[in-house]
């Protein structure tokens, strides 16, 4: 009884979002194109920097501890990339319902609520992942991005930080229920993580205060490995402090989300604010 109250609603909604996405060829199309066109503006950008022949690489290197700007550029807009997709695909999952007039109906069925957003959520960190891997080997194809680290390494890195993602997205997906809207939110977080985690730039370049910060978002240590493991080439002992602080993160922020989950929708049962109560 339970894994049907659970599991199945869970694997239904995840098909339903992937049959909707791969349905429409323009959808498709633009979720390859955008993680491949996007980090090329910021390769430029670091090549006119440093110029031809490198000589402008000697501040970034003692700032990023690495020569190789494209392969630190490349791998922190990927990671921001996928972070903004899953924030608007995922985090946004009920306010998209709203929009296609299906939420009222969907959230009166019998069926344990938070499965409407997981399953939606694990549609969007399925369907992302891919034009990620297609971006990082057209980067690769084109000779500005080296794969040397060992892909068990990476694999098991993603596989770390993602109960983090599934919270964090749990959570904006809370915050759905009693804002119905959470656009600015969205932007403003995404725009921070941007800047705070050194996903498009060195952490050193921050101020010390906000750098400090930098060290408590699980994402820094997971842009920080990722690097680590494909430019310098190091396993993943090397990181034992960032993966203990990602595993423990990722499970205080899953139960966070669900949390905050549970109580949103209590919230707006007394309050009246959906359909069906």
């Amino acid at each position: 009884m339970q894994a049907r109250y659970w599991l199945r609603p869970t694997f239904s909604v995840m098909l339903k979002e992937i049959r909707i996405v791969t349905r429409y060829r323009t959808w498709l199309l633009s979720t390859f194109i955008w993680p491949v066109l996007y980090p090329l503006t910021f390769y430029f950008i670091g090549l006119g920097l440093s110029g031809r022949t490198g000589q402008g690489l000697g501040n970034f290197e003692r700032l990023a501890n690495t020569s190789d700007f494209a392969s630190f550029l490349i791998l922190g807009n990927l990671v921001w990339m996928f972070i903004n997709i899953n924030l608007w695909v995922g985090g946004m999952s009920l306010q998209r319902e709203r929009l296609r007039g299906m939420f009222d109906t969907t959230w009166t069925l019998p069926v344990n609520k938070l499965s409407l957003v997981m399953g939606a959520t694990f549609a969007s960190l399925l369907l992302n992942f891919l034009p990620m891997v297609v971006s990082i080997a057209f980067y690769a194809a084109l000779g500005v991005f080296k794969i040397t680290g060992n892909i068990f390494n990476i694999l098991a890195t993603i596989f770390l930080i993602m109960p983090f993602l599934v919270g964090f997205l749990t959570l904006f997906a809370a915050l759905t229920i009693r804002l119905r809207q959470a656009n600015l939110t969205v932007q403003v977080v995404r725009s921070v993580l941007s800047i705070v985690c050194g996903l498009q730039f060195p952490l050193a370049i921050l101020p010390k205060k906000i750098s400090a910060i930098s060290g408590y978002i699980p994402l820094t240590h997971f842009v920080d490995i990722i690097r680590g493991i494909i430019i310098h080439k190091h396993p993943l002992s090397y990181y034992t402090g960032s993966i203990v602080y990602i595993i423990v993160s990722g499970i205080v922020m899953m139960i966070t989300g669900i949390l905050a989950f549970r109580y949103f929708i209590n919230n707006v049962r007394k309050r009246g604010l959906v359909a069906g109560y």
